[in-house]
């Protein structure tokens, strides 16, 4: 469980959050909702306690590992996409079969792993961080807009890689996009 005890965060004179109080649990998928700018990625920040809230605390489970995915996730541009998946693979200590990997998000590693990351497609690049996210097979999932620039048959493997992980993992979602809404168990609207 991921918890907000009390939390409040603001910027400047902006309030985004102030004294929320939430117990977010495993199971489910957890949709975080609300217009631009009413703080989606950010609460996905202060779960993943990438940033410290102004007040309040955010626990996480003890000993759990956090992955995340997000429009700022940078890979390495010199580096091909074989490359980046052993490296982010290897810095979490896990030993994965690359070819399976790349099959499950749509990933082809015999046409695309030797391509440089700087010269995939957009969708292809977002097909790369995906697998990633999974290849270091962490217990928390923050997803931010994870079917950005993915076509039909992109989208359906991400939806079908969240729907199998949700048992066994804590998955918040941040998005406005309907199809991705549709995949939440629970729905967080901000602002709270």
């Amino acid at each position: 469980m991921i918890a907000f005890d009390e939390v409040s965060l603001s910027f400047g004179r902006r309030v985004l959050f102030s004294n929320v109080t939430l117990n977010l649990r495993g199971g489910k998928v957890i949709g975080v909702t609300g217009a631009n700018g009413a703080g989606k990625s950010t609460f996905l920040k202060l779960a993943g306690k990438v940033i410290r809230p102004d007040a309040g605390e955010v626990r996480l489970p003890d000993g759990k590992t956090i992955a995340a995915l997000s429009p700022e996730m940078k890979v390495y541009d010199t580096l091909t996409a074989r490359e980046n998946l052993s490296f982010f693979a290897k810095l979490r200590g896990k030993s994965i079969d690359l070819l399976k990997l790349g099959e499950r998000v749509g990933l082809d590693l015999e046409t695309f792993g030797s391509v440089r990351a700087e010269n995939l497609s957009t969708g292809m690049r977002q097909r790369l961080k995906f697998a990633i996210l999974l290849s270091v097979d962490a217990d928390i999932w923050l997803l931010d807009e994870p079917t950005a620039n993915l076509d039909d048959d992109g989208r359906e493997k991400i939806f079908h890689e969240v729907c199998g992980a949700k048992a066994d993992k804590i998955i918040l979602l941040a998005t406005n996009d309907k199809a991705e809404v549709a995949l939440c168990d629970e729905i967080i609207q901000l602002p709270l």
